[in-house]
């Protein structure tokens, strides 16, 4: 399995209407809008030195993955390091909320844009509200450092509080 890399931004946003605008003029592409449901587990010694880990089952769709993840922050943005398997079947679930029991769950109404390598998630989360993810996956020749400051300097008058941590921090206070 390949261990991918992204960057982010994450933010509370009270208004999604100018995220959208902002899509449609920069030739992003509307895909969907989704229910998902994401059950994160405990792990033993989740704080490492190069971030926190986390372990994550998402529903989605009549779909389901795990995500295994390390995430970090470097120079103000979230950074990710990621591993996704499907599943087939609930046993795989199952077996993990008896091996390591559910710490948290997310439940979230996402609407999904894209262009090119960089996924928009304009996600209603239950009991938290609305946030905007912005995801840009690392690719040979591109220099996600420069689209990480294109988009925040797109977004960020739009934005409320960056959120540092995951849903997961964020549903365990609310």
């Amino acid at each position: 399995m390949t261990t991918q890399l992204n960057r982010e931004i994450k933010a509370f946003c009270p208004d999604f209407d100018p995220i959208r605008d902002i899509l449609r003029s920069h030739g992003a592409s509307y895909v969907e809008e989704k229910e998902q449901v994401d059950y994160y587990y405990n792990l033993p010694d989740p704080v490492m030195q190069d971030g926190t880990r986390r372990l994550k089952v998402r529903l989605e769709n009549n779909n389901a993955q795990v995500v295994y993840y390390v995430e970090g922050v470097e120079a103000g943005a979230r950074t990710s390091r990621f591993q996704v398997w499907g599943l087939n079947g609930a046993q795989t679930k199952e077996m993990l909320d008896a091996a390591l029991g559910v710490k948290a769950v997310v439940r979230k109404q996402r609407e999904l844009w894209i262009k090119d390598n960089v996924k928009f998630n304009l996600d209603q989360v239950e009991t938290i509200g609305q946030v905007l993810e912005v995801e840009i996956l690392s690719q040979d020749g591109l220099d996600i450092e420069a689209q990480l400051e294109e988009y925040l300097g797109l977004f960020n008058p739009h934005l409320d509080e960056h959120i540092v941590g995951s849903n997961e921090d964020l549903a365990r206070i609310s």
